[in-house]
């Protein structure tokens, strides 16, 4: 019976080990990364929440369904990052390979859905996203959380209502919202609109002397269409992030898997060895003992 050579497993034993220690590296290295990205979403969720919102607020949106607003999903979509990231790196701290080969299942699925976001956004042209987008001035008066964005919105992008300024047409402000008074001709008429402050570049004493006239849908899609190459990089090289941290998850798995068997086989090898060496110490028979025949007794 031929018995495996162990000194040969140990050397295979070795290899195997380095190699799985080293995509293990790569692996937490990466997971390492997506830890960071995930914490720095849910930093900034929470910080633009914490600056627009208050806790009474939280649970009237809530109840009237507004629950996602832009900062509540950054949070909800790095609270799933980080624990799907955090899967994977317990796993490969444990040498699991449920857990590694979990890992990159929800891995791959994230991919997947990005894969189809990225695809329908570049096929999508400016008057098709011109339709999805919604800015709702007409809450403006009786909402504080959707009239402080729309402020900040229209003062980083320049622009004033919805597709206008003559969105606010007709509406009741109150007496703590601050507004302007603009005079502009509609249809040969001259009429004038009550607009917020935010809409206003300069403001004189009663009228704004100089107004952001375009639209905010319409500098949103301007924004966005300018920087899509921006984010069609940004997208692509996280999705070859989170591709080679699927190759190195599937990688480490098999490592854990043959280096279970080695162990296991080593240990069966060596168990063999030493039963087969005590059967041949039983059945071995001494041949340098000398056997002396009885001597015979006469009588005289």
């Amino acid at each position: 019976m031929s018995v495996p050579n162990t000194n040969k497993m140990k050397f295979l034993k070795t290899e195997l080990e380095y190699n799985m220690k080293s995509i293990r590296f790569l692996l937490l290295t990466i997971t390492a990364m997506f830890i960071v990205i995930a914490g720095l979403m849910i930093v900034l969720g929470f910080s633009v929440y914490g600056h627009f919102h208050n806790f009474s607020f939280f649970f009237e949106s809530a109840k009237s369904g507004r629950f996602f607003t832009p900062s509540v999903l950054s949070i909800i979509l790095g609270m799933v990052l980080l624990i799907v990231t955090l899967v994977g790196f317990f796993g490969s701290l444990k040498q699991s390979t449920c857990m590694v080969n979990l890992y990159a299942f929800l891995l791959s699925i994230i991919l997947l859905l990005k894969l189809i976001v990225v695809i329908l956004a570049f096929a999508l042209d400016a008057q098709t996203l011109y339709s999805y987008v919604s800015v709702p001035v007409w809450d403006y008066t009786t909402d504080p959380e959707i009239q402080a964005e729309i402020d900040q919105l229209q003062r980083c992008l320049s622009c004033c209502g919805s597709d206008s300024y003559l969105d606010y047409v007709g509406m009741e402000f109150t007496a703590n919202q601050s507004t302007v008074v603009v005079s502009t001709q509609v249809d040969g008429d001259h009429v004038t609109v009550v607009v917020p402050e935010s809409c206003c570049m300069t403001v004189g004493e009663v009228y704004c002397n100089k107004m952001r006239a375009v639209g905010c849908k319409s500098a949103v899609i301007s924004l966005v269409v300018q920087n899509a190459s921006v984010i069609g990089v940004l997208g692509v090289s996280v999705m070859f992030i989170q591709l080679l941290g699927i190759i190195f998850a599937l990688l480490l798995a098999r490592c854990i898997r043959k280096l279970k068997s080695q162990r296991g086989l080593m240990a069966w090898t060596i168990k063999e060895q030493m039963v087969m060496a005590r059967e041949a110490a039983k059945a071995k028979t001494p041949d340098d003992k000398v056997y002396i025949a009885p001597t015979e007794s006469s009588t005289a």
